[in-house]
């Protein structure tokens, strides 16, 4: 059987390898198609971050970090030591009042921020190079009747293929495919505009001096919001801090430009410098004032899908569920699909393989559109927080913020959050 997977980004590399742990690439041929030419294991170092090509820093939360755990002890112990352990989450706001300190997790457990091109090279480097074929997709023809499932590439040649699962983002060719869609922008699923624009990007530790190991900060204000933590941990011990640092922020910009990756950063920088400089914070002040911009993407999500399988295809990771980044869980929830996707198919494409593939899609469906439909809700309330306000409204999420916090809202839902187990979920759904 030929499987292909759409897109070599964490969720791609990590489907692979879920593939390969569970047995399926001993009977049958997986292969990577991805756009970027880029993808060689020896490419870059975890340290080599190209933030401005695939974004910043990303928090993998406790979910994912096991997914990566029961994946391969050697790759969790490696993204553990290059990232940095976050312990706690500080919230205060541009008048210096403190709103809320709370545990990384909701307990126990514990988050990792770690560059995005660094969790990559992580995962690329157990992929080999064989795998990977640099061709991009630009459309799909779903499997009907006797005819498979056909991938068009964009030298106008085709690949049959039995399976696909499609890792190819926010605007995959894939999804568009599965909804009929003509227009990559004018369909019922395309990605919607939030009418914000995220800026990050690293900086040596020095510049938040004084910001306790462990601890990420979110501060708010009226005209949005400035984030900024540790991305790196100590080569001796993660949980102390490393060389590299992070921040990142918004901006409201109501219509999104069709060249915003050709957005001019100075023009940027100035608008961010206009925003935060006088915010009661030292440190966001120090980090604005010598702010270079490594990441700039402006926010779009997808709204939710009816289902992530049709026509011998799956969607996986950001094509089944681009979120806010509010939600802190966009990596984490792709990881979570990966396990379960390759233990629904290791356990269904033992007998019969077409039945075996069907059912398994269905699935996989079925189980994690709940959990997504949870996470996406609330990273919606979130997003609210980070959009232009008047005094008023800017009093009340003060008020909410610290309300919540010592009533303990948020902690709970990460407690919730964090006790979904992918092998327990899949059990349930193959008992069914």
């Amino acid at each position: 059987m030929n499987i292909a997977i759409v897109g070599a980004g964490i969720a791609g590399l990590a489907q692979y390898l879920w593939l390969r742990k569970v047995g399926l690439l001993d009977k049958h041929t997986v292969t990577i198609y991805e756009a970027r030419a880029d993808q060689d294991a020896t490419a870059a170092s975890p340290e080599a971050y190209s933030a401005s090509v695939i974004g910043a820093a990303i928090g993998l939360s406790p979910t994912g970090l096991h997914v990566l755990e029961r994946l391969d002890r050697e790759l969790y112990d490696e993204v553990w030591g290059t990232g940095h352990i976050i312990q706690s989450w500080r919230m205060s706001n541009a008048r210096g009042w403190t709103l809320a300190d709370s545990p990384a997790g909701g307990g126990k457990e514990r988050t990792v921020m770690i560059g995005r091109d660094a969790c990559c090279q992580i995962l690329r480097k157990r992929v080999p190079n064989e795998v990977i074929v640099t061709r991009k997709v630009i459309d799909v023809i779903l499997a009907e009747g006797n005819n498979k499932t056909k991938l068009v590439f964009q030298d106008q040649t085709t690949e049959d293929c039995d399976f696909v699962i499609a890792c190819d983002g926010i605007w995959s060719r894939v999804r568009q495919a599965m909804f009929g869609a003509q227009n990559p922008d004018e369909y019922d699923f395309s990605p919607k505009y939030e009418g914000l624009v995220g800026v990050g990007g690293f900086m040596p530790s020095s510049g938040i001096h004084g910001t306790p190991d462990g601890e990420m900060n979110v501060v708010l204000g009226a005209n949005g919001f400035f984030g900024y933590g540790y991305s790196t941990g100590d080569s001796e011990d993660s949980s102390k801090a490393g060389h590299t640092a992070c921040w990142w922020s918004t901006y409201t910009l109501d219509q999104c430009p069709h060249d915003w990756r050709n957005i001019n950063k100075d023009d940027v920088k100035k608008e961010i410098q206009k925003r935060h400089l006088g915010w009661q914070n030292s440190i966001v002040q120090s980090i604005v004032r010598d702010v270079e911009i490594d990441s700039l993407y402006p926010t779009f999500i997808t709204p939710l899908l009816p289902t992530w399988e049709k026509g011998g295809c799956v969607l996986v990771g950001d094509a089944a569920h681009a979120l806010q980044p509010s939600s802190g869980q966009g990596a984490s929830m792709a990881l979570e699909d990966c396990e379960a996707l390759a233990l629904l198919l290791g356990h269904y494409l033992q007998d019969d393989l077409e039945v075996g593939l069907v059912t398994a899609a269905k699935k996989y469906s079925d189980m994690r559109r709940p959990r997504l439909e949870m996470v996406f809700k609330k990273a919606q309330q979130l997003a609210g927080m980070k959009q232009d306000m008047g005094f008023f409204d800017e009093m009340l999420m003060y008020f909410f913020v610290w309300l919540f916090s010592r009533l303990k809202i948020m902690e709970g839902y990460e407690r919730r959050l964090n006790m979904y187990d992918v092998p327990t979920e899949v059990k349930k759904m193959t008992n069914q």
